[in-house]
């Protein structure tokens, strides 16, 4: 299977990515040393959005990975039905 290159996309989901993981973290444990330790319900609210958004950019980065996979193998499958196509074209 041919090698896939890794594009511009793909490297600034990565870079949008971490930067969300990081600030969101950092933001989170400001917020928490701030209320000295206690968790409210915003507190909450505010760690199981920051968590979802982590997995949608974990999903999204899959999603691309499935579809370049997919689209590389449906060229491989044209390049094959091309070919016998040639071969039947001949007899």
């Amino acid at each position: 299977m041919a090698e896939s290159r890794t594009n511009t996309f793909e490297l600034v989901l990565l870079g949008v990515g971490l930067g969300a993981a990081l600030l969101g973290f950092q933001l989170i444990n400001y917020v928490y040393r701030l209320e000295k330790g206690h968790i409210s319900w915003l507190m909450i609210i505010a760690i199981f959005n920051w968590l979802t958004l982590l997995v949608m950019f974990i999903l999204l980065s899959l999603m691309v990975d499935v579809s370049k996979k997919e689209l590389s193998e449906i060229k491989v499958m044209i390049r094959e039905l091309d070919t016998k196509k040639k071969g039947r074209g001949k007899q």
